[in-house]
């Protein structure tokens, strides 16, 4: 009697599918669906303004539909959230590279280049922004927003550029709440400065207050 063999079934693209490989596609599509509703949200922010925007009217300029804009946000000021928390994920990827800048000057003022200068942001999306990072600061999902910024007070401390008599803990805290502050009181506020003159306003005042005395 001849033994039969069986030919091995081919598996299915889908089936050898690595879970790795599963996961990083899942990640992607997630992020191209979130970056689709934060684009239509921005745009209906800038036209409209933050409180007159609806939930269905980003859904109908995303092109989705309400399910699916709550799979990802639960309000529509979680977008304002977003803004901000994707601007200090830009800061740590930048931190290896602000580390081997000349001065803290020349630092600070690159990753405002980076996540600021330039950037389309209507000024009551900032404020807001900057509010809603303050007020569901629990919900940020890294660690404390100042920390980001310390080694780079540890550097300039170390070159002699800034100053010792103050811990490089609550340097890095009023660095960050002056920068965020003066651009939150801009965005909420009415004043006729812009936002580059009002940046501008706000890095002479900490650059003074946290040079190294002579």
């Amino acid at each position: 009697m001849t033994d039969v063999q069986k030919t091995p079934r081919k598996r299915s693209p889908a089936a050898t599918t690595s879970p790795r490989r599963a996961r990083e596609e899942g990640e992607r599509r997630t992020e191209r669906t979130r970056a689709v509703i934060r684009e239509a949200a921005n745009a209906l922010f800038l036209e409209h303004g933050v409180d007159s925007t609806t939930v269905d009217a980003i859904c109908a300029g995303a092109g989705i539909s309400k399910g699916t804009f709550y799979l990802y946000f639960h309000r529509k000021e979680d977008l304002l959230l977003e803004y901000g928390v994707r601007r200090l994920r830009r800061l740590r990827e930048m931190l290896p590279e602000l580390i081997s800048r000349g001065t803290f000057r020349e630092a600070i003022n690159a990753v405002l280049d980076e996540v600021v200068r330039g950037k389309d942001w209507g000024r009551e999306v900032t404020g807001r922004a900057i509010l809603e990072m303050g007020t569901c600061a629990e919900r940020l999902p890294m660690e404390a927003p100042h920390r980001l910024i310390q080694p780079l007070i540890e550097i300039g401390q170390a070159r002699g550029e800034i100053r010792k008599d103050i811990p490089t803990d609550a340097l890095a805290h009023f660095v960050l709440r002056s920068i965020l502050g003066a651009l939150r009181d801009w965005g909420l506020g009415t004043d006729e400065h812009d936002r580059e003159t009002t940046l501008n306003y706000a890095l002479t005042l900490v650059f003074d207050a946290i040079e190294a005395r002579r």
